[in-house]
Order: structure tokens, then C-alpha cells, then sequence
């Protein structure tokens, strides 16, 4: 009768085949990295496109760059920062005249305004499309927005009415916040393993103005998303 030790070495001889295919492909299952990042364009109330203009410098484009994370095949948390730039200047002379016989007023004004918008959003995305596989996926997004606005102003206005031109220079800074709640759809189009298009359309509330009409604004993003790992 073979002893317990003989026996001992023969299942493992057996089973050593069985144990090396098992370590060979456990790293195969662990390769695939459940993050992603993305870079795109990015709209909104706050950042908006359309207000560009003529004479305007900065950034005509907001970029909005964010990372994520998978934590099941339908189900990721994205963080996005947004930011812009925009630099505005404004400037008039203007002649008042009246019926007195006294010399016209002379008016001078010139303002130029430098705004920087920083919006920092954190999503749940949920697939809504059964098989995670498919080139093209539908999301729900839903989670908060924080929007930072600062402003620095700065000019000067004069008139003649002292008898000679006096020119009184300014300068004026400001920040506001605003925070949303967000809600939307999200469209991937999947290029390859790593990269797909992604389009993210949502409605946000505004949770600190009591105006009705102000409460409820839009933003779009349009971009690339990249997995990471192999």
C-alpha cells in the first residue's frame, strides 16, 4: 500500500500542470484597469461659448479634463474640471452738448475685465445599455457641480468738468459660487480598446439662487476618453 507521503507527492505532480496554467492566467484577468481619463470641450451657462466676443482673448474654448473609475461593468464615479479664461475690454469718449452756450462735456471710460470660471463636477455614470461590449453606450449621469468665478477689473473714467480733463483710475475684484445638482445622458462611441468619443448632455440646479429662471441651466461636454492599463 503506497504510503500517505508517496501519495502526497503524486497529487501534486498531478496537479502541478492544472496550477501552472492557473498562475499563467490570473494576470490576464487583472491587466484590464478599471481607470479611464478624458479630455473635452466644454459648455455651459457659466462657460458659455456664444458670450465670445470680437476683441476677446483667453481661452475661446473651455477644456474640461476629468478621471474615473469602474466599479462594476455598469456602473463608474467621474471627477471633471472645467476652466476658462476670458479677457474683455470695453472704452468710450463721448461730447455732451446743450442749449446754455456752455462748453461741451467731454466724458472718458475704458474698463478692461479678466474672468476665470473653474467648475468641478463628480458623476455617477450608469450604463444603460445591456452589454457593456457594444461600440455604442448610453449613460445616466447624475451627481453635483461646484462653479468658482472670480473677476478683476480695472480702468479709470474722466470728465472735463472741472474745467480741465481729470481721469480717476479703478479697480474692482470678485469671486462667486455656485453650487448644482446634475442630471443628464452621456453617448460613447467606443474607437478601440482604449479610446472612445464621448458626448455628455446635462441639465444642472442651481441649490443657492431662489431665482426660478436662473435656477436651471445646461452644459455639454464633447471629447475623447482613454483607458488605461493594457
Amino acid at each position: 500500500m503506497p504510503s500517505p507521503l508517496r501519495l502526497a507527492l503524486g497529487g501534486l505532480l498531478l496537479a502541478a500542470p492544472s496550477l501552472s496554467h492557473a498562475q499563467t492566467a490570473e494576470p490576464a484577468q487583472t491587466t484590464a484597469s478599471r481607470c479611464y481619463v478624458g479630455l473635452a470641450a466644454y459648455h455651459s451657462n457659466f462657460q458659455n461659448l456664444a458670450s465670445w466676443r470680437s476683441g476677446d482673448s483667453g481661452f475661446r474654448v473651455p477644456v474640461q479634463l476629468s478621471g474615473g473609475y469602474q466599479l462594476r461593468p455598469r456602473l463608474a464615479l467621474e471627477l471633471g474640471v472645467a476652466y476658462s479664461v476670458r479677457t474683455t475690454r470695453y472704452a468710450y469718449d463721448s461730447y455732451y452738448f446743450n442749449t446754455s452756450g456752455v462748453a461741451p462735456a467731454y466724458y472718458q471710460y475704458s474698463n478692461t475685465t479678466t474672468g476665470r470660471t473653474t467648475s468641478v463636477t463628480a458623476l455617477a455614470r450608469y450604463g444603460l445599455t445591456r452589454q457593456p461590449a457594444h461600440r455604442f453606450q448610453a449613460q445616466a449621469l447624475g451627481g453635483l457641480t461646484w462653479v468658482h468665478r472670480s473677476f478683476y477689473s480695472r480702468g479709470f473714467e474722466g470728465d472735463n468738468l472741472s474745467g480741465t480733463l481729470q481721469s480717476v483710475p479703478f479697480e474692482t475684484r470678485g469671486t462667486m459660487n455656485d453650487l448644482l445638482l446634475t442630471a443628464g445622458v452621456g453617448l460613447g462611441y467606443r474607437l478601440s480598446p482604449r479610446f472612445a468619443l464621448n458626448l455628455d448632455l446635462t441639465t444642472n440646479y442651481d441649490l443657492r439662487r431662489s431665482d426660478t429662471f436662473d435656477q436651471y441651466t445646461g452644459s455639454a461636454a464633447l471629447g475623447v476618453r482613454y483607458r488605461l492599463g493594457k
